[in-house]
C-alpha cells in the first residue's frame, strides 16, 4: 500500500509541475482564479507531493530489506526543518517585496 500511494504521489507532483492538474490546489476547481495564482500553489503542492510520495517509497523499500525505519526520523526531521526554513525565507522575501 505504501507503494502505491507514493506512486501515485509521485504522479500527482509530475502531473501538477506539468501543469496539467492546476484545478485540483487548493479546490480551485472552477478555474476561477489568475494562471499566476494556480502556478505557485501547483508548485508548492508538487513538491510537497513529491517529497512525500519519495518518503513513502524509501519507508517500503527499507520495510522490504528489514533495515529499521527508526533511525529515518532524523533524515526526516532534517528534510522538514530545512524545508520550513526555505518556505519562511520566500514568504517573507514576498510579503517585504510586496507588503502583502
Amino acid at each position: 500500500m505504501l507503494v502505491v500511494i507514493g506512486l501515485l504521489l509521485v504522479i500527482v507532483g509530475i502531473q501538477l509541475r506539468r501543469g496539467k492538474w492546476y484545478g485540483i490546489v487548493a479546490g480551485n476547481t472552477f478555474k476561477d482564479k489568475p494562471i499566476e495564482v494556480q502556478k505557485k500553489g501547483a508548485i508548492g503542492a508538487s513538491s510537497i507531493a513529491f517529497l512525500v510520495g519519495g518518503f513513502l517509497i524509501i519507508v517500503y523499500i527499507l520495510m522490504f530489506f528489514g533495515i529499521q525505519t527508526r533511525f529515518l526520523i532524523i533524515p526526516v526531521v532534517v528534510i522538514v526543518i530545512v524545508y520550513s526554513m526555505f518556505a519562511i525565507y520566500k514568504y517573507l522575501k514576498h510579503f517585504i517585496k510586496y507588503g502583502k
